[in-house]
C-alpha cells in the first residue's frame, strides 16, 4: 500500500510541475513588441558610429 501513495505523490507532484508551464508567449515572426529602445534609433548610430570614427582618426595621427 504505501507504494500507491508514492506513487500518487509523485503523480501530483509532476501535474504540480507542469501546470507552470502553462504560461506560454506566443510570438509574432518580425515584429518587435518590447519597449522602445532610444539607442536603437539610426540618429543614435550615426552618432556613435562618428564618435568611433573621431577616436579612431585620432588615435592614429597620434603615431
Amino acid at each position: 500500500m504505501p507504494n500507491k501513495s508514492v506513487l500518487a505523490l509523485c503523480g501530483a507532484g509532476c501535474l504540480f510541475l507542469l501546470s507552470a508551464c502553462g504560461d506560454v508567449t506566443m510570438y509574432e515572426p518580425g515584429v518587435y513588441k518590447g519597449k522602445h529602445d532610444e539607442t536603437a534609433t539610426e540618429e543614435a548610430v550615426q552618432q556613435r558610429s562618428g564618435d568611433l570614427r573621431e577616436r579612431a582618426q585620432s588615435g592614429m595621427t597620434d603615431r
